[in-house]
């Protein structure tokens, strides 16, 4: 595994394919990216000291603290991967980005120093084939977020107006379906985006990553139904508290129905460092005192209006979080 990573400078691709393993999540309404850990490979001698990280449906922040158990420095690749983003079905992501590619707005600090990092962008078919390249000569963003409607239209319109080769040869390597001209068609890649750099842990000293981003929930409704369907009870931990609280809120609202923001995050990856994590924080703001949120958490304590904490020592990360908010809808 060390061979591969000190080739990546001939192999980043390669090397960097390896690391999209993040699931992508999508319901009725909007499409759900799945965010989180830091990846490495895993690693005997560095060990991840304290984590704090605060969750909200608008930001997420982390703050780590490695300390390099060995007598050398190691410098190895760090890599934050988003999961893929998938055009091969209909799915609206609630992402709103000034830039495209960076569309969580991802920043990067290292021992309290802005840092800068790379990202690698690429356009897989659903049978494997790299038409990243095929995509640039036609002018096609590999992901198609904008920022406006102004902007989507824009695209829809440069697509909709290619030549016809372009779109027969779109359309034969897979990157996009439907008719052989016109409106109708859509995109059919996945889009795999990584934040990467690389990184100096000292011998026997601390490093300290920050990082933060915007995150790309699920947003769609939650009523009566669901809470009788017992929607997300396993995966949330709702019990009868909270189930008490929905039905509280669902019975002032217009159709009982609540506003539910369902943001996952990826723990298990930190168990790439050396054994459990010394002290891990979690800070949760569920934004609105009119909201609830549940997760699968014991001990969690209320710390203000909107703000719930939890500590561990000696942490290891068994399962990824699943959090839902659940909040009245906005009225006009």
């Amino acid at each position: 595994m060390q061979d591969m990573f000190a080739a990546c400078s001939l192999l980043k691709a390669l090397c960097l394919m390896v690391l999209f393993t993040l699931p992508a999540a999508a319901n009725d309404s909007t499409a759900s990216l799945d965010t989180g850990e830091l990846v490495l490979i895993p690693n005997a001698d560095i060990r991840l000291e304290e984590e704090e990280l605060f969750i909200s449906p608008d930001e997420i922040r982390v703050r780590y603290v490695f300390y390099n158990t060995s007598s050398e420095t190691i410098t190895t690749p760090v890599a934050f991967p988003l999961p893929p983003v998938d055009y091969s079905y209909e799915a609206n992501y609630s992402a709103d980005p000034a830039d495209a590619v960076n569309f969580v707005d991802f920043r990067l600090w290292v021992d309290g120093r802005n840092t800068p990092f790379q990202i690698d962008a690429r356009a897989i078919t659903r049978d494997g084939r790299d038409v990243t390249s095929l995509l640039a000569k036609y002018g096609i963003p590999i992901t198609t977020f904008t920022s406006d409607e102004a902007g989507f239209s824009g695209l829809r319109n440069h697509l909709e107006t290619l030549p016809r080769a372009a779109m027969a040869e779109l359309r034969s390597v897979g990157a996009i379906h439907g008719p052989d001209w016109g409106e109708g068609f859509y995109e059919a890649w996945i889009a795999n985006v990584a934040f990467y750099w690389m990184q100096s842990f000292p011998s026997h000293t601390r490093v300290v990553i920050e990082h933060r981003y915007r995150p790309v929930p699920t947003y769609t409704f939650y009523g009566n139904y669901d809470l009788e369907a017992q929607h997300l009870f396993d995966e949330a931990c709702i019990d009868a508290d909270f189930e008490f609280g929905a039905r509280r809120r669902m019975a002032d609202q217009p159709y009982e129905m609540l506003g539910a923001t369902i943001l996952k995050y990826i723990l298990v990856t930190a168990n790439n460092w050396r054994g459990s994590i010394g002290r891990f924080h979690l800070t949760i703001d569920k934004g609105s005192t009119d909201a609830i949120v549940s997760l699968c958490r014991d001990g969690i304590r209320k710390t203000g209006p909107t703000i719930f904490e939890w500590e561990g020592r000696d942490f290891q990360p068994n399962q990824d979080l699943t959090l839902l908010f659940l909040a009245p809808l906005p009225t006009e």
